[in-house]
């Protein structure tokens, strides 16, 4: 039997308020939990309009509400005075009344008026509603289906816009990122990426096109490592020019510390051109030439370790060495300039530094003691000698068997990460075997 609504003269009716009355006369109703159409609701509050005081009456309703009038031939009906809510929500009678016609008109309840405008309801021996004058939600049993489909509807494309704004975050790092290592592209790269920014679209739209210009970006990077792999493919039989290090552990002890002070950090081709004055057999012909091919072959070892390690990622991993420097990884400069501090607290000489630096280049170089004091900060027994790990990632590096970037992920998602960042920069020093200073300073960066 189709039911009445009966709604008092004293309101003023809208048409979405008599589209939710006649929504509460249907008939065969599909049936549903509290729990199930309570938790639906809320997720459906923002598609709804139904936010503030209105969600927190919505939710007190649905609490008053019965399990059993939820199913079957029930009216889930509930009757509570607008004072009590009022009492309840800490909120006007006004209020409140603004909050019920919101509901009403949202299309999930609809009024029940008895004729003197109280509400109550009787229930008979079984529990059913034999009469009752209140709020009647018989509408959002009604919308089941409905609702679901719009919720589901709601929650794609909140998740697509939310993988939107990380793309578009992460490409445009990435696109930063590549800057530092191709400098004659940055200025051209960083206007197209500047441009899509700008642009009034949407997150969807920025993101596809800074993923073409990510893409472009890529295409560089492997043609000019493309080239370097052709150039040197008939390069077979020739002495390297820029594996300075000792052959045996005796030769690297026989040098004095007076000669280590004479060794001025210049620029990353400072070792190679060391190479030429201690092996003038490997320098015989056009010198010139030979250097900068020397300098090509050090700026595509750079690129290769490089390549895939943001300096986002190396932010993340090594929040440890980032703490015992009192520097924050926002750029590379900033890395660059820490990698003096860096080198000292793993007591790695100045001429093994200058040599790292000549083979895989400054940026390259910075990393590997950044990942090799973060290691040694977290597990001092682990690491020795930081000094000897620092070289044998150089040789590693040079070989093209070298994944820093599998090592920072590591260490970004240890749970040693995660700890107290103040606990570990006050262990800091202790890890490496020196004593704490009594005073903290911050480290200037390095001009290049």
């Amino acid at each position: 039997m189709t039911e009445a609504t009966a709604i008092a003269s004293f309101r003023r009716v809208s048409p979405a308020i008599l589209a939710s009355a006649r929504m509460a006369m249907a008939n065969d109703i599909p049936d549903t939990s509290k729990s199930e159409i309570s938790l639906l609701l809320k997720k459906a509050a923002p598609i709804l309009g139904i936010d503030g005081t209105t969600y927190h009456v919505l939710d007190i309703l649905l609490g008053l509400s019965r399990g059993d009038d939820w199913k079957g031939a029930g009216r889930p009906i509930v009757a509570i005075s607008n004072a009590k809510l009022a009492e309840y929500t800490l909120r006007s009678e006004r209020t409140v009344t603004r909050c019920l016609r919101r509901i009403v008109e949202a299309g999930i309840a609809a009024y029940r008026d008895s004729p003197t405008g109280r509400r109550f309801v009787y229930r008979d021996n079984d529990g059913m509603v034999a009469s009752g004058f209140g709020l009647d939600f018989t509408p959002a049993r009604v919308r089941l289906a409905e609702i679901k489909e719009s919720v589901d509807n709601y929650q794609r494309e909140l998740k697509a816009t939310q993988d939107a704004r990380r793309a578009v975050t992460r490409f445009s790092r990435a696109i930063i990122d590549a800057c530092e290592a191709f400098p004659e592209k940055a200025d051209s790269w960083r206007c197209a990426a500047q441009a899509i920014m700008e642009t009034m679209v949407s997150r969807a739209e920025q993101a596809s096109k800074l993923e073409s210009l990510h893409s472009e970006v890529l295409e560089h990077a492997e043609a000019r490592f493309g080239e370097h792999n052709m150039s040197c493919a008939g390069d077979i039989g020739v002495t390297s020019i820029i594996n300075t290090t000792p052959k045996n552990l005796s030769e690297s002890n026989e040098r004095t510390r007076s000669y280590e002070r004479d060794i001025k950090q210049t620029d990353d081709g400072f070792a190679v051109e060391m190479a030429y004055e201690n092996k003038p057999e490997a320098a015989v012909g056009d010198t010139q030439s030979r250097l900068r091919q020397a300098e090509k072959a050090v700026g595509d070892i750079q690129g290769a370790v490089l390549a895939a390690v943001p300096v986002g990622l190396l932010q993340v991993g090594c929040r440890a060495a980032q703490e015992c420097v009192s520097v924050e990884f926002d750029g590379w400069s900033d890395v660059v300039g820490a990698a003096e501090m860096m080198r000292r607290m793993i007591g790695l000489s100045e001429a093994a530094w200058v040599d790292g630096v000549g083979r895989v280049g400054r940026y390259a170089a910075s990393a590997i003691l950044a990942t090799v004091l973060e290691k040694s900060l977290r597990d001092p027994e682990l690491i020795a000698k930081p000094g000897g790990y620092f070289r044998a990632m150089v040789d590693r590096a040079v070989d093209g068997s070298l994944h820093l970037s599998k090592s920072l992920y590591g260490l970004a998602e240890s749970g040693m990460n995660t700890r107290d960042r103040q606990a570990k920069g006050s262990s800091c020093y202790s890890a490496l075997g020196h004593a704490e200073p009594a005073t903290r300073f911050t480290l200037t960066p390095l001009q290049e």
